[in-house]
């Protein structure tokens, strides 16, 4: 899953970044502890039609706009934004099938710009647990010079308060690569050739769409500890992503792994790894996208 995160560019560097109109009103603060149910930028397509929240001069079709979000998707149909709190993450196995998800994946994808975000390893499920901070690697298809990794997401408006809100949640998926023994989930992260096909609104083929929300392969991300703190919500602050020396003979995700496995992230995969067969695959996305991918080039 992905319950935290960071998001340390300004709107200007993000809009750059990510080819986008900047449309957040100067509201974009540096956040080292983003929780749920906080407003923080996305990245979507042009907007839908009827979308109220449209100022003037959104652009036009076939743009990227750069918005404010809130965090924990609200359906247009519930009655209240509770809701949005349980619905931080979506699994992408069932998006197709869930009604909360089913026509935001048709037709309102978003991308979640992120500079990083938080897992636990909880050695036999004992909480607290050591928190990890969880970082962009060195793999070439990941997308602009930067820390920065574009999560997949989805995006609703819901109108049944004053003014619209919009909402969105970060897709899931199996683990990522080297994060195996930090948890079963990961947030899937889409190269940024394949941005411009996952943000079209009028490209309803989802079974087309699938492929793309598989977990990173080795070189994507990396790792390493960090402090306590980064638990506490309030906290905020360069220092929660600083690295953090182990106590003598505390476990850590690499000695906890059986024989065989994956290597934990930003560690070096062995030549005749399947991990790294992944990886090449992904590595694809550097260029241009392969569109066998999708029903509608075939």
């Amino acid at each position: 899953m992905c319950g935290r995160y960071t998001q340390t560019l300004n709107a200007d560097d993000l809009a750059t970044a990510m080819s986008a109109q900047d449309d957040t009103g100067g509201e974009v603060r540096e956040r080292y502890n983003v929780a749920p149910t906080t407003t923080q930028p996305i990245v979507t397509a042009r907007r839908p039609a009827g979308d109220t929240a449209a100022p003037a001069g959104a652009p036009e079709a076939g743009g990227r706009v750069l918005r404010l979000a809130r965090w924990g998707l609200v359906p247009s149909w519930a009655k209240d934004v509770s809701i949005g709190s349980r619905m931080i993450n979506a699994r992408s196995e069932t998006l197709a099938e869930k009604p909360m998800f089913r026509k935001a994946f048709a037709a309102r994808r978003c991308l979640v710009p992120v500079t990083g975000f938080y897992e636990w390893h909880r050695p036999g499920g004992k909480k607290p647990g050591q928190p990890y901070f969880i970082h962009r690697g060195d793999h070439p298809g990941v997308g602009p010079a930067g820390p920065l990794l574009a999560f997949a997401g989805l995006y609703e408006v819901w109108r049944g308060g004053e003014q619209p809100l919009v909402t969105y949640t970060i897709i899931t998926t199996g683990p990522a690569v080297g994060l195996e023994l930090l948890h079963d989930r990961s947030p899937v992260v889409l190269p940024a050739s394949v941005w411009d096909r996952w943000l079209d609104p009028d490209y309803a083929d989802t079974d087309a769409l699938a492929p793309l929300l598989a977990p990173a392969p080795a070189g994507v991300l990396e790792l390493y500890p960090v402090g306590p703190e980064v638990g506490d919500v309030r906290n905020q602050g360069p220092t929660l992503v600083e690295r953090f020396e182990l106590p003598a003979g505390a476990p850590g995700p690499r000695a906890a792994a059986p024989a065989g496995s994956a290597p934990v992230a930003g560690e070096p995969a062995a030549a005749d790894d399947p991990s790294a067969a992944a990886g090449q695959a992904w590595a694809g996305a550097a260029g241009p996208l392969d569109l066998t991918l999708f029903d509608d080039a075939r």
